[in-house]
């Protein structure tokens, strides 16, 4: 009776620690990072596991191989409970009648459920996880010194899960979302797209000074107009006399001005570094109310001009295009 009740608890821990592995990988660290923020302890807890991922890792090796040594331990005492004679087959007995049974509820079926629902799981067996490792803590660092030993061999680290949401799994939870019905296709593709345009620098959009449509500081109303049709513009830059750019226009304001007045800077530039992604001066743009922009160096030269109708281009490509304005 005694080996069959190590045999269970050993099964137990077999499954929970064989769980907690498959589900710390299946994971969305989207939600830790959100419920992180918003003070959930055990959030935090697999975070920081998530930025140690050697400590985790440790943590369920050890305490694995040690529920298959109390599995081993009591299978032999359960056989020797149910044969009277001195066998000296019994571990082999023992391995051979139990291996079906450690491996679908020890590996297989824990791994399955920690598959289908990694999120709540994981937060039920937080606590569980946290005691083991306190109590293998000695191991458990001996395990991440080496770790971290080899990590400077090769010269290479596990990424760190920042406090911001990883590109990629926030387009999964998009996509998870269009496929529960919560998002129509045209905010998935819209989605999809700002994505894209995070890793893209500005280097496709900018208009080089010496492309750049101008009128100059003090010129007719209705010559800027004109110009405005013959390159269907929006906005115009203005320079000033010695040919620098000194602000925009907006055409409907020049439609609301007297036809005799004359052209001047109502809008100033937004500077916007060149290292900056489309998404970020997109942000930026926005935030100013701006349409048109400079791109500057670290100096602050400007090397060209950006149209925030540029940018929603990018924004409303593809199957969004008739959505462009």
């Amino acid at each position: 009776m005694v080996g069959i009740v190590i045999l269970l608890i050993g099964l137990a821990f077999s499954s929970l620690f064989s769980g907690s592995e498959t589900g710390f990988y299946r994971a969305t660290r989207a939600r830790w990072v959100l419920d992180g923020k918003a003070g959930d302890r055990f959030a935090r807890v697999l975070l920081w596991w998530a930025n140690n991922p050697a400590v985790f890792v440790s943590n369920i090796l050890i305490g694995n191989n040690m529920a298959n040594y109390v599995i081993t331990l009591g299978s032999v005492l359960a056989v020797q409970s149910f044969l009277t004679n001195d066998s000296e087959s019994l571990e082999l007995i023992s391995a051979i009648a139990l291996t079906p049974i450690v491996f679908v509820y020890g590996e297989s079926l824990p791994k399955q459920l920690f598959l289908k629902a990694p999120n709540r799981l994981l937060r039920l067996v937080v606590p569980f996880l946290v005691i083991v490792n306190v109590v293998l803590l000695p191991a458990v660092l001996v395990l991440w010194l080496l770790g971290r030993v080899l990590e400077a061999i090769v010269g290479k680290s596990p990424e760190r899960v920042q406090s911001r949401l990883a590109r990629q799994e926030l387009i999964n939870m998009f996509r998870e979302g269009h496929t529960a019905g919560l998002l129509e296709p045209v905010q998935l593709s819209l989605a999809q797209n700002f994505f894209d345009m995070v890793e893209k620098t500005l280097d496709s959009v900018i208009i080089p000074l010496n492309r750049v449509i101008s009128v100059k500081q003090g010129s007719a109303i209705t010559d800027a107009l004109e110009v405005a049709r013959r390159h269907q513009l929006a906005s115009l830059p203005v320079a000033d006399r010695h040919g620098q750019l000194v602000g925009y226009v907006l055409v409907g304001e020049l439609l609301l001005t007297r036809p005799n007045s004359e052209v001047s800077a109502q809008h100033e530039f937004v500077r916007i570094h060149q290292s900056s992604s489309l998404a970020k001066s997109l942000i930026e743009m926005q935030s100013a109310d701006a349409e048109l922009a400079l791109v500057v160096d670290d100096q602050q030269n400007v090397r060209g001009l950006l149209s925030i109708q540029r940018l929603h281009e990018q924004l409303f490509a593809g199957s969004l295009a008739r959505w462009r304005k």
